[in-house]
């Protein structure tokens, strides 16, 4: 019998948010700049400050979704930081006797061979993250989705691993499921959404009301899962 899933990775967490107390009556929530404070009365009780988040988190993210859409992009070598499961790591360029990417506490390590030329160093680094969020993903993937479609109690072919601009997922007529590897680098809880979603259309193959019913059986959260990917979809490497 398949286990309940450790809420840990289905559960999302709140929006981030800082609080300024100071003399003032009433509680507020500002976005600016991609940043979510809480302006509160001195003495205002935390838990009070929480549920205010907790009621406006819909509002606070469709703010956030705006405004990054109007904010330039760097690109992942540019910020030297990537997302790996919904968790930002520093990136570590530097040379070395081979090629290879490590994975060090709170830092990706990008070593390229010193054989390599400089002129073609960024090419190399987008070739070796790639191949290291693909493995990462062919590591963690198959375990998990053979999890959701053990709980779901349904059967899938066989799964396939790609890059897509367009798509998280899919699921063809002949029970092949296929996901994009780039869902590594999004919380456990939001590629969970994806393969639930994914395998529910081994139930219902459109997108009617009966479908999304059968998504929010297990996955009654997932339209924060839909926010996360539509807000944060720049920051997975393409």
């Amino acid at each position: 019998m398949a286990q309940l899933p450790d809420l840990q990775t289905t559960e999302q967490p709140l929006p981030d948010y800082h609080i300024v107390f100071s003399r003032r009556r009433t509680l507020a929530i500002v976005v600016r700049q991609g940043r979510v404070t809480v302006r509160a009365p001195v003495g205002c009780n935390t838990k009070q400050i929480q549920q205010l988040i907790v009621a406006k988190q819909l509002w606070i993210r469709r703010h956030l979704l705006k405004q990054q859409a109007q904010m330039p992009v760097l690109s992942w070598q540019q910020s030297a930081q990537i997302l790996f499961e919904g968790k930002l790591l520093q990136v570590v360029f530097c040379r070395a006797g081979k090629s290879e990417v490590l994975l060090d506490n709170d830092n990706v390590i990008i070593a390229v061979s010193a054989r390599v030329a400089t002129a073609k160093l960024a090419a190399w680094h987008d070739k070796l993250l790639h191949s290291w969020l693909k493995a990462q993903a062919e590591a963690r993937f198959p375990t998990r989705l053979s999890f959701w479609a053990d709980f779901m109690k349904v059967n899938y072919r066989e799964l396939k691993l790609g890059m897509w601009q367009r798509r998280w997922g899919y699921c063809d007529s002949f029970g092949v499921i296929g996901l994009n590897w780039r869902l590594i680098m999004a919380p456990n809880w939001v590629s969970d959404y994806v393969m639930v979603h994914e395998l529910a259309h081994l139930r219902v193959m459109d997108h009617s009301v009966r479908f999304w019913q059968t998504v929010s059986q297990y996955l009654p959260d997932y339209p924060q899962a839909q926010a996360w990917l539509s807000y944060n979809q720049r920051q997975l490497v393409e």
